[in-house]
């Protein structure tokens, strides 16, 4: 297996970004990944906006509103541009009181009608605000993606995934064979922790932001299980970069 792409998703639902390298943490999540969030409006949203880690069900997320996956987020630093098919919306400062409030004002006129509450930004202050509170990080292989395609009829796209690390493999979900193991991958070690369960925002076309038919059932019947991709916890930090050789230690 070798590292084809690596994917960070700086705020959680929106679409995310490839790159060159990425310089792992010991213990620590995906750097840069899901730092930020959009509160949902939710009546105990106070709780999701103090910067620890809360449940997705806090926050604007693609089974729910599927329209996230065709804003493009790109971040410098802390500075944001949103845009969508190539249009830019907004560019922010989320250093400064007044760049927090022109990306909430974004958000306010898209969701704030189909919410119980205005929805805010807010920053996770240690760790991701990934499905799940473990310091992990997710990888997936090239072949499960296009088997997932195949399957489903639909243009093989990792995005679908939003994984943070694609491999690419020959064989649909060998990835899975790994979970107990211990890797090296470049410079980083890490401990396959558990396969990725996936819920309905797959059933999101990444390309058009459009919600297709419930895939889970599918995968039930084509795969015997609804994973695709592994969750990993970094053991020894370092540098990754595509090209770069997963090999197993033990």
């Amino acid at each position: 297996m070798i590292v084809s792409e690596l994917w960070q998703y700086p705020v959680k639902g929106l679409a995310g970004i490839t790159l060159d390298s990425i310089r792992l943490e010991a213990g620590k999540h995906f750097p840069g990944d899901r730092r930020f969030a959009v509160t949902n409006g939710h009546p105990k949203q106070d709780e999701a906006l103090a910067g620890r880690w809360v449940k997705k069900s806090f926050f604007l997320q693609m089974m729910k509103f599927e329209e996230l996956a065709a804003f493009d987020c790109d971040m410098a630093g802390e500075v944001i541009t949103l845009s969508k098919g190539g249009d830019e919306f907004l560019t922010a400062d989320l250093a400064t009181d007044a760049g927090i409030q022109l990306v909430n004002e974004f958000f306010v006129a898209r969701f704030a009608d189909r919410l119980g509450g205005r929805p805010q930004l807010t920053r996770v202050t240690e760790g991701a605000f990934t499905d799940t509170k473990a310091p992990w990080i997710s990888l997936g292989g090239t072949a499960s993606v296009d088997r997932f395609g195949s399957a489903t009829q639909t243009a093989p796209d990792p995005r679908r995934f939003r994984l943070n690390i694609m491999l690419e493999t020959d064989t649909p979900f060998e990835e899975a064979s790994l979970v107990g193991s211990e890797v090296r991958l470049g410079e980083a070690v890490l401990r396959v922790e558990a396969p990725v369960g996936r819920c309905a925002a797959i059933d999101v076309d990444p390309a058009t932001a459009v919600r297709g038919p419930h895939y889970l059932p599918l995968m039930q019947r084509e795969f015997g299980h609804t994973d695709l991709g592994i969750f990993a916890e970094v053991t020894e930090g370092g540098l990754v970069r595509p090209g770069d050789h997963l090999t197993i230690m033990a």
